[in-house]
C-alpha cells in the first residue's frame, strides 16, 4: 500500500531542515562578515576559523567552527531547497534545464581541481613545519589578499558538493522524465 503522507512528510522535513539551514548561514555569514571589519581582518575568511561554536568550555562534546557550519548548513540547504523543488524544477525549460547541467559540470570541475590544489598546499605547508592548520594563509596570487586555507578549502569543497550533487539532480530529473514519456 502506497504511504499518501510520505511525500507530506518529506516537504515537512525538507522545509525545517531548508530554512533552519538557511538562518545558520545568515548568522555564519554575518558573524564572520562582521567579525572581519570589526577586527580588521586582512585575511580571508580567518574569522571563520578561529573560533568554535558553541565554545569548547561549554559544549566539550560537540563544538565546529563557523565555517564548518556555514559548509554544512549551505550544502543541506541547496539539497533540500532542490529535493522540495523537483517537481517544479522538472516543468523548466530544456534550455533552462541544459544551461544548469553546464554551469553545474564548469564549476563543479574547478571546484574540484581548487579543492585539490589546496590540499596539497595544506600538506605541503604542514609538512613544512607549520603545525596549526587553521594559521595556513595562501597569499597566492595576490599577496595583498591572502586566503585562509581551511576557510578556502571548506568554501571550494561546499561548492564541489553543490557542484556535483545539482549536476546529478538535474539528470536525475532527465531520465525521469524520459522514462515517464
Amino acid at each position: 500500500m502506497v504511504n499518501p503522507f510520505k511525500d507530506y512528510n518529506a516537504r515537512k522535513l525538507y522545509k525545517i531542515l531548508g530554512y533552519s539551514s538557511l538562518v545558520i548561514v545568515i548568522v555564519s555569514a554575518s558573524y564572520g562578515i562582521i567579525a572581519s571589519i570589526i577586527k580588521g581582518v586582512e585575511v580571508v575568511g580567518q574569522t571563520f576559523v578561529d573560533v568554535e561554536f558553541p565554545p569548547i568550555h561549554v559544549f566539550p562534546m560537540f563544538y565546529m567552527k563557523p565555517i564548518t557550519w556555514l559548509t554544512l548548513s549551505i550544502i543541506t540547504l541547496v539539497y533540500c531547497t532542490l529535493e522540495m523543488n523537483k517537481e517544479r524544477i522538472a516543468n523548466f525549460p530544456e534550455f533552462t534545464i541544459s544551461l544548469v547541467k553546464v554551469i553545474a559540470f564548469v564549476v563543479g570541475s574547478l571546484s574540484i581541481y581548487e579543492v585539490l590544489f589546496n590540499f596539497t598546499l595544506w600538506s605541503g605547508l604542514i609538512a613544512s613545519g607549520e603545525v596549526n592548520p587553521d594559521l595556513i594563509i595562501n597569499p597566492f596570487p595576490n599577496p595583498e589578499i591572502p586566503w585562509n586555507i581551511v576557510f578556502a578549502t571548506k568554501i571550494y569543497f561546499t561548492m564541489m558538493v553543490v557542484s556535483v550533487y545539482s549536476f546529478y539532480f538535474l539528470n536525475r530529473l532527465e531520465r525521469r522524465e524520459r522514462n515517464s514519456s
